[in-house]
């Protein structure tokens, strides 16, 4: 007995509907991939942002004292740094920010703290 139109034309199009979907769902992914690389581009190097160049202190083994301000406020912040790919130095996740109340107090307390650690050394 021979197929109908409609059963030959719903065998044959499995395949080509399959090739099809396959085809849309490969350029859909190089879509995105194309953006993605496009949002990359576009980004500039984040660089640190303080106020002034002199209130950044260097205490070697890639670590830095900074003084800057976010949101209004000032803040100590001592940190790890980090080089990404492109060279610009980066903080780390390393490290403390401490307000201008606690940074007094860390000051007020220092010459005791450097006499227990040379005490203990």
């Amino acid at each position: 007995m021979p197929k109908s139109k409609e059963y030959l034309s719903d065998s044959d199009d499995s395949s080509s509907e399959e090739e099809v979907k396959s085809k849309k769902k490969q350029k859909r992914e190089r879509e995105e991939d194309e953006e993605k690389e496009a949002k990359k581009e576009k980004k500039p190097a984040k660089k640190p942002k303080t106020d002034d160049e002199d209130s950044i202190w260097d205490l070697g083994n890639n670590r830095q004292v900074n003084v800057r301000n976010f949101k209004g406020k000032y803040y100590v912040d001592i940190r790890e740094m980090y080089y990404d790919k492109d060279g610009d130095l980066k903080p780390g996740k390393k490290g403390i920010c401490l307000t201008m109340q606690q940074w007094r107090k860390l000051m007020d307390v220092v010459e005791e703290v450097d006499k227990v650690a040379k005490s203990k050394s």
